[in-house]
C-alpha cells in the first residue's frame, strides 16, 4: 500500500491524464497518482475512429511524455485495474493485488464495450474503445470488405466514414428513431443522415437486433424486421462505465 495517500485517479484516459495535469496547474502539491487498464500513456481517443482508422496518423497521440509526467510528480500505473473500493478505509483495490491509499479519489473510467444480451457473437463481433482496439479493426477495412456498424453516435459514424473512405460497404444499424439522439437535434441528425447515405451508407434507423450469427468469417445479423445483413465485421458500440 502506499504510505502517503493523496489524490488517486481511476482511469488513465484522456480525462484522467489532463485531470492528473490539472491538479498541478491549480496548485496542489499531494501526491497524485493515475491508474489504468492499458500499457499507454494517456491519449486523445477521438482520432481512434478518424486518422487512426484511415492511417493518416495511425501512431497514439499522447496528452502527455513520462518526462512531463515525471516532471509534474505523476506517477502513472498501468496495465492494472481497480478492482475494488473500501470507501470508509480510502482504499482502492487493484489487479495485481495491490493497494493503494487516497485522500481524494476521482473516477474517470470513461465508457465500456456495449454487451449485447445475445448469444452469437464471436471473433467478427468486436468493439472500438482503445488503440489496441482500432489496430485491429484497421486490417479488416478495404475495398470489398462488409462492415456493419452496430450503434449511431458520433464514434460509430465517424468509424463508419473512415471504412468507407477505405473502399468497404459499410451499414449503420442504430435501435433509436434516429442517429445521434442523445448529441444533437433532431434537424441536424437529419443532415448527418443524409450526408453519409449520400457517401453510400445506408442507415437503418429504429431497427433493434434480433439475432446475431458469428461462424468466424461471416457476421449475420437478422434485425427486428426480419432483414439479414451479413458483413465480415461487425463493430459494436460503447456504453458509460460506472
Amino acid at each position: 500500500m502506499t504510505a502517503m495517500p493523496g489524490m488517486v485517479i481511476i482511469g488513465a484516459g484522456e480525462c484522467g491524464g489532463r485531470a492528473a495535469l490539472a491538479l498541478r496547474d491549480l496548485g496542489y502539491d499531494g501526491p497524485v497518482t493515475l491508474v489504468g487498464d492499458e500499457p499507454h500513456l494517456p491519449y486523445e481517443r477521438p482520432p481512434l475512429s478518424k486518422d487512426a482508422m484511415t492511417g493518416e496518423a495511425p501512431g497514439i497521440k499522447a496528452i502527455a511524455t513520462e518526462e512531463l509526467f515525471a516532471e509534474r510528480a505523476i506517477r502513472h500505473i498501468h496495465s492494472v485495474r481497480a478492482v475494488a473500493i473500501d470507501r470508509a478505509a480510502h482504499i482502492v483495490q487493484l489487479s495485481d493485488g495491490s493497494s493503494l491509499a487516497y485522500d481524494k479519489l476521482l473516477l474517470a473510467t470513461g465508457s465500456v464495450p456495449r454487451q449485447l444480451p445475445m448469444p452469437g457473437l464471436g471473433s467478427r463481433c468486436v468493439y472500438l474503445r482503445t488503440f489496441s482496439d482500432a489496430f485491429a479493426i484497421r486490417a479488416h477495412l478495404g475495398a470489398e470488405r462488409r462492415i456493419a456498424v452496430i450503434g449511431g453516435g458520433f464514434i460509430g459514424l465517424e468509424l463508419a466514414a473512415s471504412a468507407r473512405k477505405l473502399g468497404a460497404t459499410v451499414t449503420v444499424i442504430e435501435a433509436q428513431p434516429r442517429i445521434l439522439r442523445r448529441g444533437v437535434t433532431a434537424e441536424i441528425a437529419e443532415i448527418i443522415h443524409k450526408a453519409h447515405e449520400a457517401e453510400g451508407v445506408p442507415i437503418r434507423t429504429g431497427q433493434g437486433i434480433a439475432a446475431i450469427a458469428d461462424d468466424g468469417k461471416d457476421v449475420a445479423i437478422t434485425l427486428a424486421d426480419g432483414q439479414r445483413i451479413v458483413a465480415d465485421l461487425a463493430v459494436i458500440g460503447n456504453d458509460p462505465l460506472s
